[in-house]
C-alpha cells in the first residue's frame, strides 16, 4: 500500500517536472537566441531577467496615455531590472 502511494507521488512529481520543463522551453529558445547575440552562454535566470528588462522598457516608454506617476514607476522598474541584469550577467 505504501509502495503504491510512493509510486503515485513520484509519478505526480515527474508529471509536474515534465510540464514545468515544457513551459520553460520558450525561455530556453530565447536564451539560445540571446546567447548568440551577446556571445555568452545564458541560463534560464539570466534569460528571464533580460525578458523582464524588455517588458519594463515597453511599459516605461510605449504607453502614450499613461499618467506621469505610472511612467516614473515604469522607468524606475526599468532601471532596477537593468541593474539586476548587470548583476546576473557579470556576477557582481
Amino acid at each position: 500500500m505504501i509502495n503504491a502511494q510512493n509510486k503515485r507521488a513520484d509519478s505526480k512529481k515527474e508529471t509536474v517536472k515534465r510540464i514545468a520543463n515544457w513551459l520553460m522551453e520558450p525561455v530556453d529558445w530565447l536564451g539560445e537566441y540571446y546567447s548568440g547575440l551577446i556571445e555568452q552562454k545564458l541560463n534560464r535566470r539570466q534569460t528571464l531577467w533580460l525578458v523582464c528588462a524588455q517588458v519594463s522598457l515597453i511599459v516605461a516608454v510605449f504607453p502614450v496615455n499613461l499618467n506621469f506617476t505610472a511612467r516614473i514607476v515604469g522607468m524606475l522598474w526599468f532601471a532596477w531590472t537593468l541593474e539586476k541584469c548587470r548583476e546576473v550577467l557579470h556576477g557582481e
